[in-house]
């Protein structure tokens, strides 16, 4: 099977989450103009992307060779260690991602928590160069799914496809960093957690001076 080439879209105006059937499909929550204009300085411009919860609705879909999903499914917890956030308490990291789903790290002599892998994206980048994959993350307040980075899918559905999301460019193109532990007062500055604007606009750690990707 060939892989469908995933193209940079105008994001629709009638955009919206759709139902998922037998295929794959994540919930999001549409973004509002206000936060589109966040994630545009943020993290680009918008870039079409195919998520999945699982290497079976991957597969399911009949939008990727097995082989695709596959990679995609390993790459995303191969990197999981040093992409997914990472928080210094266990209730910061629940508070953003719901009791039960944060697991205690340790890494360097530090131990921190980090929410459940629940998901891969595959990207396309836009040089030729293939597939980019990332693990994704559901924030328990919107249900939206975040790379590790902070950068969010969004426009659920989108192309009348169920596994079609769009994100951030950057966030299929640039690499995947190790994050940073987050400590409660670091949370604070953003404004509080799980806010839509306040963790878009900086990803998990806040400030423009972070590597996007993951």
């Amino acid at each position: 099977m060939t892989d469908p080439m995933i193209r940079p879209r105008k994001r629709s105006i009638t955009a919206g989450l759709s139902a998922a059937g037998a295929l794959a499909m994540l919930s999001g929550c549409d973004a509002q103009p206000d936060n589109d204009q966040i994630s545009r300085e943020k993290y680009g411009a918008p870039t079409e992307v195919a998520a999945f919860n699982s290497l079976a609705e991957c597969k399911s879909s009949g939008a990727f060779a097995a082989a695709t999903c596959e990679d995609a499914a390993k790459t995303a917890a191969a990197e999981d260690g040093k992409a997914a956030p990472r928080y210094a308490e266990q209730k910061l990291c629940e508070d953003q991602f719901g009791d039960g789903n944060c697991a205690v790290r340790q890494e360097g002599g530090q131990s921190f928590f980090t929410p459940l892998l629940t998901g891969f994206m595959i990207g396309q980048l836009l040089n030729g160069g293939g597939y980019r994959y990332n693990g994704l993350y559901r924030d328990r307040r919107e249900g939206t799914y975040y790379t590790g980075s902070g950068a969010w899918l969004y426009n659920g559905g989108y192309g009348g496809r169920g596994y079609g999301y769009q994100v951030g460019s950057r966030a299929v193109t640039a690499p995947v960093t190790t994050q940073r532990i987050q400590t409660r007062s670091s949370v604070v500055s953003r404004g509080g957690f799980g806010g839509r604007v306040s963790a878009r606009s900086g990803g998990w750690g806040g400030g423009g001076g972070r590597s996007f990707g993951g």
